[in-house]
């Protein structure tokens, strides 16, 4: 029977030790919590701050899921061309700006339903543009590139 060696684990070289690790959680952690919160927040701000009729309610959120329908294989070919970490990041950096202007333009009575179309639409984008550099990427071959060996065993 053949034996499997094993790297030997440093003493104090734990996963919750490492920085790359810990940035790849926490700014995981992070982008999910955005994106789930969008989610709810976006359709929340037209229905009660634009009083927005089901029709638009109904064009918003076609508009946030069309984006997968028309980029999704474009995006694929994208991402497998290119290094998928600068991808990740402007994807993440850029959701966030967008999501940030929605209370701002709503704070200085600014906000329109034609905005949020545009919002749903580029938001939309850069999401497909994230799932395929992340999903369909090889995700324990991304997380084992963050970590040394020895910290994953």
């Amino acid at each position: 029977m053949a034996q499997i060696d094993l790297p030997a684990r440093r003493v104090g070289q734990r996963l919750w030790q490492h920085p790359d690790f810990l940035k790849l959680w926490g700014g995981e952690t992070i982008a999910l919590f955005g994106i789930q919160v969008a989610a709810l927040a976006v359709p929340l701000t037209a229905a009660v701050s634009l009083g927005a009729s089901p029709l638009q309610m109904g064009i918003l959120s076609a508009l946030s899921t069309a984006p997968s329908l028309l980029f999704g294989l474009f995006a694929g070919a994208w991402a497998d061309r290119l290094r998928r970490r600068p991808i990740l990041i402007a994807t993440n950096l850029l959701r966030a700006a967008l999501l940030a202007t929605v209370p701002l333009l709503a704070f200085f009575g600014l906000l329109s339903m034609a905005q949020l179309y545009v919002l749903a639409i580029v938001v939309g984008a850069a999401g497909v543009f994230f799932v395929a550099a992340y999903y369909y990427s090889d995700t324990l071959t991304f997380v084992l590139g963050s970590c040394p060996p020895m910290v994953v065993w």
